[in-house]
């Protein structure tokens, strides 16, 4: 068991590495420079895992941040978190039928998608206007938390 774990160590190890070689744009001599320069050998195949912490810890030092940088949802497109929580609010003001389900199968007549947590922002957008549209016609200022006084 622990050849197996060093194996997926020192896999994981190369992998990053090649990451960083293309993350700093290394080209290939530079590349090779340096790890000869860390630890003696032009290869990632030939070195074992303690080889490749040290070619690693020297690719920080140049610069390449290991730590992945975490995605927002809206970065990948998706609907931000104060669309889903107004969509959900304007949803609980005015449908007759405020059960999760009813509000999935409205989103879904609206933006074809089958779940609130598939929105992109643009579809968010056009299920926030279907919601005030209806808002309206139930009575409700959509700009304001108090019911509107008929006139």
């Amino acid at each position: 068991m622990a050849a197996a774990s060093t194996k997926n160590k020192r896999k994981k190890l190369i992998q990053l590495i090649h990451i960083g070689k293309g993350k700093m744009g290394l080209p290939d001599a530079a590349y090779r420079a340096l790890l000869e320069g860390a630890v003696g050998k032009s290869s990632c195949a030939d070195m074992t895992v303690r080889q490749l912490e040290s070619v690693l810890r020297v690719m920080r030092k140049n610069g390449f941040d290991v730590t992945p940088r975490r995605v927002k949802p809206e970065e990948k497109g998706r609907a931000t978190l104060a669309q889903l929580e107004y969509i959900k609010g304007m949803w609980a003001k005015c449908a007759r039928n405020t059960s999760d389900k009813a509000l999935s199968a409205f989103v879904n007549r609206i933006a074809r998608v089958r779940s609130l947590r598939f929105l992109t922002v643009e579809t968010a957008q056009n299920v926030i206007l279907a919601l005030r549209d209806m808002m309206v016609k139930a009575g409700f200022d959509p700009d304001s938390s108090e019911k509107e006084l008929p006139t």
